[in-house]
């Protein structure tokens, strides 16, 4: 699992240990170890902050895409 901070951007999962979905977002808090403040930054709910937990989002770091801006699952 990756150590989030405020202000990294993440990528969310479409369940639990899912498949990377196209929805991205800033951590905007932290309201304990397991669960964080997420701002969508695009996507339906774009604008809005959902509390996420670790296992459901992945670091943009840790996610690799190829020329076309598809995003590759490693």
């Amino acid at each position: 699992m990756s150590n989030f901070e405020k202000g990294d951007q993440v990528i969310m999962l479409d369940r639990p240990m899912g498949h990377i979905t196209k929805i991205r977002g800033v951590i905007v808090g932290i309201v304990s170890n397991t669960l964080f403040n997420v701002l969508l930054t695009n996507g339906y709910g774009k604008g809005n902050i959902r509390r996420v937990r670790p296992y459901e989002m992945k670091k943009e770091s840790e996610v690799e895409e190829d020329k076309k801006g598809k995003i590759l699952d490693n």
